[in-house]
């Protein structure tokens, strides 16, 4: 357990025998004077009421307020303005404030002050219309600020996030109090965040529901065996899958998925291609339909639904490799408060639907930003790995995109005064609260605008990484591969050694040391039924190691032999002692590193099972039926010629090596029949009803 946590642990043990420090609720009041402003030569008000229903009590404060200059706010002094000693806050783990009013699009924010010295502006909510009660963590009050908890004058609230505006906000029960600090990770969570080095988005492919108006979703071929080999081969050994999921499942209960779509086979492709070149798959719930303050309640049993069966249907992948992520970049039209609400209850339906506990990434709203997570009090779940984005500074990092609102930023140069600075101490006090919490935190998003200038991108791009690499965060690129318009570094979208950009690969880690191993070729031929690898290669290194493992599904792996490499020049040869779909060549090193060489398929075993449909074309009942050495049938799936299903036949008991299925209700037309065979599906068959 971290020290700060120790440090928290001592100051609840002392504060649970005290009665609860009352600021102001019931009648008691620390509050000795007020003040409130407005921008812009705007208006403001505050005056302490009695009307109005307030939370508790008899009195609430009322705050009016109109704007021009993105600000009102208001001071709760505690000091008789100076004439008395600060107050001491701390031994408490949140700071309790009940409020109700603003006008929608409006946020309303906290912040501490003693003097001259400031703590953190952290967000309570946005626009409610009745008493919303808000714990607000101590810790995101004070870390990385120059506060101390122990002596505070001042408790001021502003209004913001527009440029104008007017309103009504009241408030009320502001208290300190001791409440959740979520769970500290598990050894298996902190293994699994540890793991994720080098990571990369697919971006601009499964995500990409702008494409849908134009029955252009989802593009086939953006993101290919070739090419994501080809950045595994570079350096990436992470990667995070975007998908629609919301905008491609029912908006309506229950919210059946069909798991058919053309979608979800190219997320089985990442899935096998994780298997074949050994890399870490984040598999991401991208562009949802928006969260807010005013609905998320009603929209948290979709998103219930959605990932019960998400997690159902991905039950079977490998903890150890493949990750989930809830809900991409809650915006600032819902509080963390009210996602963290959300976030716990499809965390809960995740592991209802679970029969091994995959790690899931979570953010805070505010578009997954530092800021807004360093006052997230963590979920009360040990496999939470926490995920922020950053695009730092946002006006230079999107300029010149068509694309953003309003389209095309003007042209900036980086760094600009404060922007090196900004950006490390925004990571050092995540990195802060990844420690007092315990609990380990990954860069899920960043990225630099391709119209900006070759100079300036190399400067950001080594800030950027230089800030997460020093705090021990991972870090996924956004886009490396889209040449215009977006953030890729590869020129003319090519992945090689000689089209990347040098400043980015440097700075990435990317193409970091030549192999010590020169791979030539490799065959796969049979040899009395069983596979015989024969490879060259060269080596120039003393202790190095292949490594030839095989699989039946691309998935599961399991090590078939090793051979100690030669130096210099040499073809090998390694016979199997039993016949595999897949065999993966690797390359060990001394230091411990491995380097995946080829993915091969072998054809050496039993015969394939052959699907057979008769009679075909059919009109009634249809024969189903496989040969080869294959388990019986256990379900059977006809899609048609829009790949909608419309007919599905499920066995558990196993329908034998055949099954008869009436088709005569089924429209004339091509159909597509697929079989399932215990866990195994087969490759599907044309089928012609009259």
């Amino acid at each position: 357990m971290k020290p700060f946590i120790t440090l928290f642990t001592l100051f609840f043990g002392v504060a649970a025998s005290q009665a609860q420090p009352v600021i102001y609720k019931d009648g008691t009041t620390l509050i000795t004077g007020i003040w409130s402003g407005a921008g812009g030569g705007g208006t403001a008000n505050l005056a302490e009421v009695s009307t109005n229903s307030p939370y508790e009590g008899s009195l609430h404060y009322r705050f009016d307020y109109a704007y021009t200059g993105w600000w009102a706010g208001l001071g709760l002094n505690m000091d008789n303005w100076g004439a008395d000693a600060p107050r001491n806050l701390s031994g408490y783990t949140h700071l309790r404030i009940a409020y109700r009013g603003l006008t929608s699009g409006q946020t309303l924010t906290v912040q501490l002050r003693n003097n001259s010295d400031y703590g953190n502006s952290v967000v309570i909510g946005g626009s409610a219309s009745s008493y919303t009660v808000v714990d607000v963590p101590v810790l995101s009050l004070t870390i990385g600020s120059p506060l101390d908890i122990s002596a505070v004058r001042e408790i001021d609230l502003s209004v913001g996030n527009a440029e104008t505006g007017s309103g009504t906000v009241y408030f009320d029960a502001i208290e300190l109090v001791n409440g959740s600090t979520g769970s500290e990770a598990s050894a298996a969570t902190w293994a699994r965040a540890n793991s994720l080095h080098t990571g990369l988005n697919t971006a601009n492919w499964l995500e990409a529901y702008w494409l849908m108006p134009f029955n252009a979703y989802p593009e086939t071929g953006k993101y290919n065996r070739a090419n994501i080999s080809a950045l595994r081969d570079a350096g990436f050994d992470a990667f995070r899958l975007p998908v629609t999921f919301e905008r491609i499942c029912p908006t309506t209960p229950p919210y059946t998925i069909d798991f058919d779509q053309t979608a979800f086979h190219l997320v089985d492709s990442m899935i096998l291609w994780a298997g074949l070149f050994d890399f870490r798959l984040i598999i991401d719930n991208h562009h949802g339909y928006p969260l807010t303050d005013a609905n998320y309640t009603t929209e948290i049993p979709r998103l219930k639904a959605i990932w019960a069966q998400l997690a159902a249907h991905y039950d079977d992948l490998d903890p150890e490799q493949f990750l989930f992520e809830v809900y991409n970049e809650p915006t600032n039209a819902i509080s963390s408060n009210n996602f963290r609400t959300v976030a716990a209850e499809v965390l809960a339906s995740i592991r209802a639907n679970e029969t091994q506990t995959h790690s899931v990434l979570v953010g805070a709203a505010g578009w997954n930003s530092g800021g807004e997570l360093t006052g997230f009090t963590p979920l009360d779940d040990p496999d939470i790995i926490y995920t922020f984005h950053s695009y730092d500074p946002f006006f230079f990092t999107h300029q010149g995109m068509s694309w953003t609102d309003p389209p095309y930023f003007p042209a900036m140069s980086f760094p600009q005064a404060g922007d090196v600075e900004g950006i490390n101490q925004l990571f050092d006090n995540v990195k802060a609260w990844s420690d007092a919490y315990n609990v380990p935190v990954c860069l899920g998003e960043y990225g630099c605008a391709t119209s900006a200038d070759a100079t300036s991108r190399c400067n950001w791009i080594e800030t950027m990484t230089g800030a997460f690499h020093s705090n021990g965060f991972s870090g996924f690129y956004w886009d490396a591969i889209s040449p215009t318009d977006a953030f890729g570094f590869y020129t003319g979208g090519v992945v090689s050694e000689t089209m990347v950009i040098p400043c980015f690969a440097a700075a990435i880690g990317l193409y970091a040391e030549p192999l010590a191993v020169e791979f030539e070729d490799m065959s796969i031929a049979c040899r009395d039924g069983l596979p015989v690898l024969n490879w060259s290669a060269f080596h120039s290194n003393e202790g190095d190691v292949f490594i030839v493992e095989r699989s039946e599904n691309g998935r599961q792996w399991e090590t078939a032999g090793q051979m100690r490499a030669v130096p210099g020049s040499y073809r090998y040869e390694f016979t199997d002692k039993v016949a595999a779909a897949y065999y993966r060549l690797s390359a060990r090193y001394p230091d411990g590193s491995k380097h995946v060489l080829r993915v091969q398929t072998a054809d050496c075993g039993a015969p394939e099972p052959e699907l057979i449909l008769f009679p075909n074309p059919v009109s009634g009942q249809l024969h189903i039926k496989m040969t080869g050495d294959q388990k019986q049938l256990t379900a059977v799936r006809i899609m048609n010629s829009s790949g909608m299903q419309v007919l599905n036949r499920v066995s558990a008991g196993g329908f034998g090596h055949a099954a008869l299925l009436d088709v005569g209700n089924l429209p004339g037309g091509v159909y597509w029949v697929q079989v399932q065979c215990g866990d195994e599906t087969i490759a599907g068959q044309r089928l012609i009803v009259r």
